[in-house]
């Protein structure tokens, strides 16, 4: 099942079908969205839930996320564009800031840096290379398993110091937008997991697809195999049973999204839909908030129009500032 779903979407991303591929100028317009209107990170979305797609903040650019999780948890996390090609940001969360439990803060802020490699064209994907250490879901540690000695706890039996859906760590992902019943953009990628307590260092492969439904809303879905998460099984559950290795059918994860604001969207996803409901863990609900905004779009044009204006001034020019703005 993991084979056919992964080269079905590759064929899909990429080949290019004339009659459902972007042109260049729409290509174009997209990525020059103007200000004040429906900006383009929500159709040209930079992550799909939890994996990340060729779309990078450009240079000026910033965006910023709310992610509320399982148990209380929640996750911030602030991205910057630093030039054309590259993006950069931070993340930090705790488990338990919402209930009546002590919070426990991550061990550590993360990061994730990406670089566009090549650009998206008519006839052509886009790859971005990156590194994003951030994980998902609950962070395992030692007050997870009262009772136990510390330092006796086998992570290759249960999860422990990692998040309960690793972190990408190093990857590489390609992307393709296509004009079919609205846009849709399909994603195809591959990484290699710096969370390694439990010992499994094999790499892993991810796919996704997003689906604009219309002006204010959009679907998203991603799969990623798993390959590096497949080796520890889930806790006992209250009806005796064991339930099959975590991550071993991998992870299939959708959501939708509702555009509420032009630089604003809310997105309601559920994860992990392959869990077979066995033991005390199935599907997660999550909820996540998601602003944008283009940071340095008024100053360029109020001081590109201070300088028309006195340069006409000097030279005693006719034209009006009015044909400049408008351009």
């Amino acid at each position: 099942m993991r084979k056919i779903i992964f080269l079905l979407l590759a064929m899909a991303c990429l080949s290019t079908p004339v009659q459902a591929q972007l042109s260049k100028r729409e290509i174009n317009r997209r990525d020059s969205s103007r200000p004040g209107s429906r900006e383009d990170y929500f159709i040209n979305t930079l992550q799909l839930i939890d994996l990340p797609t060729a779309s990078l903040l450009k240079g000026g650019h910033v965006s910023g996320s709310l992610l509320l999780f399982e148990e209380g948890g929640m996750l911030a996390r602030l991205s910057a564009g630093i030039s054309e090609r590259m993006m950069f940001g931070i993340s930090y969360g705790a488990d338990y800031i919402i209930g009546d439990q002590l919070i426990k803060w991550n061990d550590a802020p993360a990061v994730h840096i990406a670089y566009r490699a090549v650009d998206e064209t008519s006839r052509f994907f886009s790859v971005v290379l990156g590194l994003d250490t951030q994980g998902y879901g609950k962070y395992w540690r030692d007050s997870d398993y009262p009772g136990v000695p510390q330092g006796s706890i086998d992570a290759t039996k249960v999860p422990y110091k990692r998040y309960t859906y690793k972190s990408r760590g190093f990857y590489v992902v390609a992307s393709k937008n296509y004009r079919a019943f609205w846009n849709v953009g399909l994603h195809v990628g591959a990484n290699y997991s710096l969370e390694t307590s439990d010992k499994d260092r094999f790499p892993d492969l991810f796919c996704g697809m997003d689906w604009q439904l219309g002006r204010d809303l959009a679907v998203v879905g991603e799969y990623a195999f798993g390959f590096n998460n497949d080796a520890i099984p889930m806790p006992v559950g209250s009806n005796g049973l064991v339930r099959n290795n975590f991550g071993s059918k991998g992870f299939l994860n959708a959501g939708v999204r509702w555009a509420f604001q032009p630089n604003m969207f809310l997105e309601f996803s559920a994860k992990n839909l392959l869990a077979d409901n066995l033991g005390n863990r199935d599907y997660v609900r999550v909820l996540k908030i998601v602003y944008f905004t283009r940071a340095t779009d008024r100053d360029t044009r109020y001081t590109q129009t201070r300088k028309i204006s006195i340069w006409e001034r000097i030279f005693g020019s006719r034209r009006r500032d009015d044909n400049y703005r408008d351009r």
